[in-house]
């Protein structure tokens, strides 16, 4: 049919009409505008099966958990293979490539995006792996978002010191800040919380943080980032909405801390388990001491 794409959604369509036959609804979760159109032109209801299908994601099965802790080992692996080759002189591209390599060498699939970041890159957040030289003294942040073996997601965020020296006041204070803030708000996970309940218990950073903040507090994990995202209290009113969270979510918990003034900026995130009396602590990997001493 080649690029003829009404001719290819009409026979998609009467396809998905044999199939449904008398039943007369079809949910979609994703589709092209003209396969949509011609869903309804054979008399479909179509449905959007997103809010089903996120739903039913966010509760973990025994056999999900143990491919979950699997990709998580490989990324850990991959995060020491970065760090062994972090030193002043390399480039941001050449840390993150260890990523990458260790996840292609376990049978890992892909990684969602490029955000490791060094020195005056690292604030504001969201600004992707180049070339730049890295060096010594400096932060390196970095967020694998690494789809790894079994297609499962491994999201753990952290800040390394560059070299062997001493970190800045300025660096431990701005660490010490997202650790506390991961601290917190992982404290009040559990069966039974409502988000609007995390968003308004949630730590409060002080106001020249809040300009550059992460784009969400909390949000859940498993074949990708996942529903539910939890939204900070600035961000309620315009993009927040209520559920309420349940035992076997694995949720991350999110820190970006970075002045609005400048100066560096610090990413932290660990993957927790809600357990139904205790949660579980997934990502393993220890943040760096040195900044939080």
């Amino acid at each position: 049919m080649g690029l003829d794409t009404h001719a290819n959604a009409e026979r998609f369509a009467a396809e998905v009409r044999d199939v449904a036959g008398s039943h007369g609804r079809v949910a979609v979760e994703r589709v092209a505008p003209t396969a949509h159109r011609a869903l309804e032109s054979c008399s479909l209801e179509v449905v959007d099966a997103e809010p089903v299908v996120e739903l039913a994601r966010s509760i973990k099965s025994a056999e999900e958990l143990a491919c979950m802790r699997h990709s998580i080992a490989v990324a850990e692996a991959g995060m020491d293979a970065m760090r062994d080759v972090l030193r002043p002189g390399v480039t941001e591209n050449e840390v993150w490539a260890k990523l990458h390599q260790t996840n292609i060498a376990n049978d890992g699939d892909w990684i969602d995006g490029r955000m490791p970041s060094s020195g005056p890159r690292t604030n504001p957040w969201y600004q992707e792996a180049s070339d730049r030289v890295i060096q010594a003294g400096e932060l390196v942040a970095f967020d694998p978002d690494m789809i790894g073996p079994f297609g499962y997601c491994a999201d753990i965020s952290r800040t390394w010191l560059v070299g062997d020296g001493v970190p800045t006041a300025l660096q431990r204070d701005r660490c010490r800040r997202a650790a506390a803030e991961i601290e917190h708000n992982a404290a009040l996970l559990g069966p039974g919380l409502s988000f609007r309940e995390l968003s308004e218990k949630a730590y409060r950073q002080d106001e020249e943080f809040i300009t550059n903040r992460y784009a969400c507090l909390a949000h859940g994990v498993g074949m990708t980032d996942e529903y539910p995202k939890i939204y900070y209290r600035s961000d309620w009113d315009r993009h927040g909405y209520d559920g309420v969270l349940d035992a076997n979510m694995v949720m991350c918990i999110e820190s970006f801390v970075g002045s609005e003034e400048g100066g560096p900026g610090v990413k932290l995130e660990q993957m927790w388990l809600v357990g139904e009396h205790r949660n579980e602590l997934l990502s393993r990997y220890p943040l760096e001491s040195q900044l939080l001493a």
